[in-house]
């Protein structure tokens, strides 16, 4: 017999698909997660939810916050997975119109992930160890106890991307802005993210020890 439950999840699943969906040039937003903020691009979206592609395997969270590059956020609940591919129901009323024009708004700069890793900056012969608060394929907020010189061109190198060309561009006490000279690869990015931030692993449940337990038999 079919659990209730079940059926309405494959019936809210289907609605969710069946809906009339936008399809729209990959537009890139970040997933908010316990364990961080990743990279994500919109396939396609309607009324009821939103196909995402990732750029890496997908958050084992079932519900979860997308936030596009206008800063604006949607609580959201994954109802199907594919290969680097899912359909997310949205948790709240959704404005096609309005969600479609913040997706082709340029008036917004590219999107940043909070994220917390180490960083090397070097100047010549010198090197300083600082701290990424903030990045983007553009740019970095960084801390860092030396004082950089605004508006000089160093070199940053991260633990998983490729060394980067960047400008100091403000200083706000120890806390800098940084703008790279050439633009970060996406998925380099994405993976970097999820490096820097790996998923928490889920917990063994107690069936599941059990089993194990008596397969050791």
């Amino acid at each position: 017999m079919t659990d209730p439950k079940e059926a309405s999840d494959t019936h809210s699943g289907a609605d969710a698909r069946e809906a009339a969906r936008v399809s729209l040039p990959l537009r890139t937003a970040k997933l908010v997660c316990e364990t961080g903020e990743y990279l994500c691009q919109i396939r396609d979206v309607s009324t009821l939810g939103v196909g995402l592609a990732l750029l890496h395997v997908i958050p084992p969270e079932p519900r979860i916050i997308l936030q596009l590059d206008s800063g604006r956020t949607y609580p959201v609940e994954r109802v199907w997975t594919g290969k680097r591919q899912a359909g997310y129901r949205f948790g709240c009323e959704v404005s096609l119109d309005e969600f479609i024009g913040e997706e082709q708004s340029d008036e917004h700069g590219a999107l940043r992930l909070n994220l917390t890793a180490p960083v090397t900056v070097i100047d010549g012969r010198d090197t300083v160890a600082a701290k990424i608060t903030e990045i983007g394929i553009d740019g970095a907020r960084i801390e860092c106890g030396d004082t950089l010189p605004i508006n000089s061109l160093l070199s940053f190198e991260f633990d998983g991307l490729p060394k980067s060309l960047g400008k100091v561009c403000w200083r706000d006490g120890g806390t800098y802005g940084v703008t790279f000279q050439h633009p970060l690869d996406l998925k380099e990015l994405a993976q970097y993210a999820l490096s820097t931030q790996p998923y928490a692993k889920p917990e063994p449940s107690r069936f599941a020890g059990m089993l194990a337990a008596a397969r050791a038999a």
